[in-house]
């Protein structure tokens, strides 16, 4: 194979250096100048070293290549290995073999090229960069006098009845392959990083069987992974295990791979959705994506979210911090109090508060968490977290549970929320718990949990939203400026609302649609931006004892076939003159039963309902209810003063906890507090 080798004149240039963070730095010395055998010792000091001419390591000799050494190479120079070469760098200083060029591009040299070379070669922290053209060797026939020429299967690492193991390495911007596996190789191939390489990450060789594993194999031209057979057969299996392989041109795995690889079979430890043999197909985040795209940094650290981080085997293989191995050249350190992806542990301290979110997170069916009550969980990012196991979140009143952006200046939307999935346990529990700066406090997908005494505030999408089906208790809690609604119930769902404050939203207090019949009782829905509450298409709903008051347009709309009871209601102060300005609106075949209701400072109407609907204001009353309060911006204020005509005024039918006739409003009726 030496014989195809072509060593070109060294040009003179001035090289370009590389770093992780910035690969194309121009150097004005362009190395010491070497070619030939190699010594069986290569130090950092000598370097940078340029190659003019073809590198050898002969057989029969180890050459030891110290950590931080650069080798550089001319355009067309490669290394040749006959004997034993041992290169380990370490992260803090990897060895680097790359182009000589000033501007350098895929392809410049040659690459390395080992030759039945000793099976302990070893590569470790090694760099390989902009190596191997893509066309630049060919095989030769003269079968019949005619001259016929087959382009040979190459790469930046060539392994030729070679069969080295390449760990935390990288495979960058080469001409052709990643590396080439011929027919008697059989590396040990893991941790390393193929990225932006002009063919293949790896090129197999029918016949050969490297252990793949533990990389990430992205961006390439043409396959992450090849498998050649002499015919359009698939291999039966290939070693290739535990690896990232995602966005490669032609596609992640050839047609002669394993029909399985590639394809989704189960999930792996951090139950992200993998083929057979664990392999994964999603992002691999790392920190620099951006500048990693436009060439400006070679940075391959990851990101806290990264699927890569604890993706290798469960209970072996064990990263410095004793979690599971991760993908690519670096392992991911957890900080204290850091959770992601999973939980892990079966309760939340407040011993071991604050806690840290660097991921979306998931609590797995049949498993619990128990969150103690003075327990702070910050989340850094846009993440959610989802639950189909119970949570128990135990705050108290002096000590709640707080869940909330990580951001020393957070804004509304910081992190998407807390989800309980269809199919979950229904027996979850939060208590004294304030989500705050989230898109949802809590989203509930066909749930039915409880929510007592909790607070949502500054979300800037909805405080609880019930969707498919959704019963959950929401009982004592606080919602403070969420934008489009505190409370949101869609398709069937159907919650107990009570005692609830709901205030200052830039949207709706509560929002009913889709068939949804939700109970509403003893609430203070007021200063919304919009209506205290809607409720339309096919909704229904037991509006009973609640205070409407200074939402922005109408206290109450109930729109297109929605006809929710409406009793025992103060509606005070909606809207004005050219916005709303009414405690009841109705329209579209709508038609609720309006009885035993208090309408005060509504400025256009106490109600407008549709024409076909009566109102018999025998029961319902106009007067000024009389709050104790006068700013309306704590639940409290909203009591009765002694004297008012709404105590006692309620339906008759309807008692307050002593017995007697229920007050209207907020605190009467059974449910009073």
């Amino acid at each position: 194979m030496l014989k195809h080798i072509t060593a070109l004149l060294a040009i003179a240039l001035i090289v370009a250096g590389c770093t992780d963070t910035d690969p194309i730095v121009v150097d004005t010395f362009r190395g010491n100048p070497i070619s030939g055998n190699l010594p069986v010792r290569v130090t950092a000091a000598g370097g940078p070293y340029l190659a003019t001419s073809t590198l050898t390591i002969p057989a029969g000799q180890t050459t030891t290549i110290e950590a931080g050494t650069e080798i550089r190479f001319e355009p067309g120079v490669s290394l040749v290995v006959n004997g034993k070469i041992d290169a380990r760098g370490n992260e803090i200083a990897p060895i680097t073999f790359t182009s000589g060029s000033r501007n350098p591009t895929r392809g410049d040299w040659d690459g390395i090229w080992l030759n039945s070379a000793d099976p302990a070669s070893v590569f470790e922290y090694c760099r390989f960069i902009y190596g191997a053209k893509f066309g630049r060797h060919f095989s030769y026939d003269t079968t019949n006098g005619e001259l016929d020429s087959t382009r040979i299967e190459y790469g930046c690492l060539t392994l030729l009845n070679s069969s080295p193991t390449v760990s935390h390495s990288w495979f960058l911007a080469s001409g052709f392959h990643g590396v080439y596996c011929d027919s008697t190789s059989d590396p040990v191939i893991q941790r390393s990083v193929f990225f932006d390489n002009a063919g293949n990450g790896v090129y197999i060789e029918s016949g050969a069987n490297p252990n793949i594993r533990y990389n990430i194999i992205a961006e390439n031209d043409d396959y992450g992974v090849f498998c050649a057979m002499p015919t359009e057969e698939r291999r039966d299996d290939v070693n290739v295990s535990y690896n990232i392989v995602i966005e490669n041109f032609s596609g992640e795995f050839n047609l002669q791979a394993p029909v399985r690889l590639g394809r989704i079979a189960g999930a792996n430890g951090n139950l992200d959705s993998c083929d057979y043999k664990f392999n994964l197909r999603l992002n691999p985040e790392f920190v620099n994506a951006s500048k990693i795209k436009n060439g400006t940094s070679w940075d391959f650290h990851l990101n806290p979210w990264s699927s890569a981080i604890d993706a290798g085997p469960v209970g072996t293989s064990l990263d410095g911090d004793g979690t599971r191995l991760d993908l690519g050249v670096y392992s991911y350190t957890y900080r204290p109090g850091e959770i992601r992806r999973l939980f892990t542990v079966g309760t939340l301290t407040a011993a071991g508060s604050p806690y840290t979110l660097s991921s979306d997170i998931y609590l797995p069916s049949g498993q619990n968490l128990n969150i103690d009550a003075g327990v702070e969980i910050r989340v850094e990012g846009r993440f959610t977290i989802r639950a189909k196991g119970r949570i128990l979140s135990s705050g108290t009143s002096a000590n709640p549970v707080r869940i909330k952006s990580a951001s020393l200046s957070p804004i509304k939307g910081d992190w998407l929320g807390l989800i309980f999935d269809s199919g979950g346990d229904p027996s979850s529990v939060l208590s004294y718990t304030e989500i705050s700066h989230a898109r949802w406090g809590v989203k509930l997908i066909g749930q039915d949990i409880r929510i007592v005494n909790c607070t949502f505030m500054d979300t800037d999408s909805v405080g609880v939203y019930c969707d498919n089906i959704s019963n959950p208790t929401i009982e004592n809690c606080r919602f403070i400026r969420n934008s489009i609604a505190g409370i949101i119930c869609r398709f069937n769902s159907s919650p107990t609302i009570s005692g609830n404050f709901i205030y200052g939203g830039q949207g709706y207090g509560i929002h009913a649609a889709g068939s949804s019949r939700p109970e509403v009782k003893n609430n203070v829905i007021c200063f919304n931006g919009t209506d205290g509450m809607r409720i339309e298409n096919l909704s229904n709903a037991e509006i009973v004892n609640n205070v409407f008051a200074s939402n922005g347009y109408f206290g109450l709309v109930c729109s297109n076939n929605s006809s929710p009871v409406v009793t025992n209601n103060i509606f005070y102060r909606n809207g004005s003159v050219l916005r709303g300005g009414r405690g009841i609106f109705a329209e579209n075949s709508s038609f609720p039963q309006i009885t035993y209701n208090d309408f005060w400072g509504n400025p256009v109407s106490p109600v407008s309902i549709s024409s076909d609907t009566t109102l018999n204001m025998a029961t319902n009353i106009i007067t000024d209810p009389s709050f104790v309060g006068a700013a309306g911006t704590a639940y409290e204020e909203y009591w009765l003063k002694a004297g008012s005509l709404c105590i006692d005024a309620g339906d008759p039918a309807i008692l307050d906890p002593n017995g007697s006739r229920s007050d209207m409003g907020a605190f009467g009726g059974p449910g009073a507090r």
